[in-house]
C-alpha cells in the first residue's frame, strides 16, 4: 500500500506513521509533499492507495500555505489526466475555522476531513481506521457484511449538533472509522445487567427522508443490527409540546404523500399517508420511561441553568417530509392528516421505511427527536443544542434501563 501525504509540516506527522508501522504499512510506503507543486511531482509519477491531503497547503515550499492551493490540486486530481489519482483522499487541518470555511468544498473531493490535534490521536486513529479498511479490501462492493450483529444502530440527520450529543453519552466510543467508501460510524458499547450492548452511531450526508433512508439501509445490510435508532431535534406543535420536550415517534408518516387532482376550477391535494409504527415492546418501555418524572427531570439539571425547562416524553404521531417548516401554517395543515399530531421533522419516515422494508432479520426500528421549534419565524437557533441532548439521553435511559428486553 502506497500514502502520500501534502503537508509542509511534516514533523506533526511522527505519531500517524508510527501507528501505520502496526496496522502493516512501512515507513518505505509512506512518501511525503511539503507543496502542492511537489505533490503533483508524486501524483505524476506513482499511483497512491491514499492521498492525506492538508486544507492550508503552499504551492512551493517557500511560500504561504493556502487552501486554494489544496483546491486547485483536488480539481486536477478529479478533472484532469496529467496524474494517478490517488485511490482516496483524506483532508486534513489543524485550523477549524478554516476546516468549516472549507469542508464544504472539500466534501465533494475528498473521503473524510480530519482535525488535526497535539493533544489526542483521534486523527490519527481515524486515518489508521481508514488505512485499514483499504487494507481489508473494503473497496469491494457492498463492503464487508459483519460476521456478528451489533445490537444498536444509531442514526442522526445532522453532526452537529445531534451526533455530537450521541457521541457524549458515555457508552465508551472509538474514533470514526469506514464502514463503506461513504459512511463513517463511530463504534460504542455499554453495559447493562452484566450484559454488554454493542452500538455504532452515524448521520446522513443531507438532511431529508432520502438520504436517511439511503444511509439507514447501509447500516442494516452491513452492521445487521437489532435494533435501529434515530435521535435529533423537530419542531413541536405548541399547544401541545414545548421546547426542550423530546418526542417518542408512533407513528410516522409522509405527510406530503399524495396527488393533486383537479376539482372543476379547482386543484386539490389528494393525501395519502402510510403510516409507520415502531414495535410495540419498545412504546411499552417509552411510556414507562415517559411516566419516570425524576429521570426525566435530572436530564435537565445536569445540563445546568441554561435548560429550557423540565423535559418531558411524549408519545404520539409525528409527520415527516422533505421540506423545512418556518411559516407557522403548514403544521396546521398537517393536524388534518392526524389529529393528535404532536411534531413534524424531516428524517423519520425514512428510516423506518428502510428498517421495514429491509431483508431478514429486520431491525426493530424507534426515534426519539428533541423540540427545538415549532416550525414558525420564531425560531431559535440556541434551543437546537439542549433539544439534541435531551433527545440523546432520553435514548441513554431507554436502553440502559430496557436494552436486554429489547433486544431479546
Amino acid at each position: 500500500m502506497k500514502i502520500l501525504i501534502a503537508d509542509d509540516q511534516a514533523k506533526r506527522y511522527a505519531r500517524l506513521i508510527a501507528s501505520l508501522a502496526t496496522a502493516g504499512v512501512g515507513r518505505e510506503n509512506i512518501d511525503i509533499a511539503a507543496s502542492s507543486s511537489a505533490a503533483r511531482e508524486c501524483l505524476g509519477r506513482t499511483q497512491y492507495d491514499l492521498l492525506i491531503l492538508d486544507i492550508l497547503l503552499p504551492l512551493w515550499p517557500e511560500g504561504e500555505p493556502t487552501a486554494q492551493n489544496s483546491l486547485d490540486l483536488l480539481v486536477e486530481l478529479h478533472e484532469g489526466d496529467d496524474h494517478y489519482p490517488p485511490g482516496h483522499i483524506v483532508g486534513i487541518t489543524a485550523d477549524s475555522s478554516v476546516a468549516e470555511g472549507a469542508a464544504a468544498q472539500f466534501a465533494d473531493g475528498t473521503w473524510t476531513i480530519v482535525q488535526y490535534s497535539e493533544s489526542n490521536d483521534e486523527w490519527v486513529n481515524r486515518i489508521v481506521n481508514c488505512v485499514r479498511y483499504l487494507l481489508n479490501e473494503g473497496r469491494q462492493v457492498g463492503g464487508r457484511v459483519s460476521e456478528n450483529r451489533i445490537d444498536l444502530a444509531v442514526i442522526c440527520a445532522l453532526e452537529q449538533p445531534e451526533l455530537e450529543e450521541v457521541l457524549r453519552l458515555p457508552w465508551c466510543w472509538g474514533s470514526a472509522r469506514p464502514l463503506d467508501d461513504v459512511t463513517f460510524v463511530h463504534d460504542g458499547s455499554f453495559v447493562v445487567d452484566g450484559r454488554t450492548i454493542t452500538v455504532s452511531a452515524t448521520f446522513s450526508p443531507r438532511m431529508g427522508m432520502v438520504s436517511t433512508a439511503l444511509r439507514s439501509a447501509a447500516l442494516i445490510s452491513l452492521l445487521r443490527p437489532r435494533l435501529i435508532a434515530m435521535c435529533g431535534i423537530c419542531a413541536g406543535v405548541k399547544e401541545k409540546v414545548r421546547i426542550g420536550d423530546v418526542l417518542f415517534v408512533d407513528p410516522a408518516w409522509d405527510f406530503q404523500s399524495g396527488k393533486r387532482v383537479r376539482d372543476k376550477a379547482n386543484s386539490i391535494f389528494s393525501m395519502s399517508p402510510h403510516q409507520l409504527h415502531p414495535p410495540a415492546i419498545i412504546r411499552t418501555h417509552a411510556e414507562q420511561i415517559r411516566a419516570d418524572h425524576v429521570a426525566l427531570a435530572k436530564i435537565s439539571t445536569v445540563f445546568g441553568s441554561d435548560a429550557p425547562g423540565q423535559t418531558r416524553l411524549f408519545i404520539g404521531p409525528v409527520a415527516s417530509g422533505s421540506a423545512v417548516l418556518a411559516d407557522g401554517e403548514v403544521i396546521n395543515e398537517i393536524k388534518v392528516q392526524h389529529r393528535e399530531l404532536i411534531g413534524v421533522e424531516m428524517e423519520v419516515y425514512g428510516m423506518y421505511a428502510a428498517a421495514y422494508g429491509a431483508s431478514q432479520p429486520q431491525p426493530r426500528p424507534f426515534a426519539v427527536k428533541g423540540v427545538c421549534d415549532f416550525a414558525d419565524p420564531d425560531k431559535d437557533g440556541s434551543a437546537q443544542r439542549y433539544a439534541a441532548y435531551a433527545s440523546a439521553n432520553v435514548l441513554r435511559l431507554l436502553m440502559e434501563r430496557f436494552g436486554p428486553r429489547l433486544l431479546d
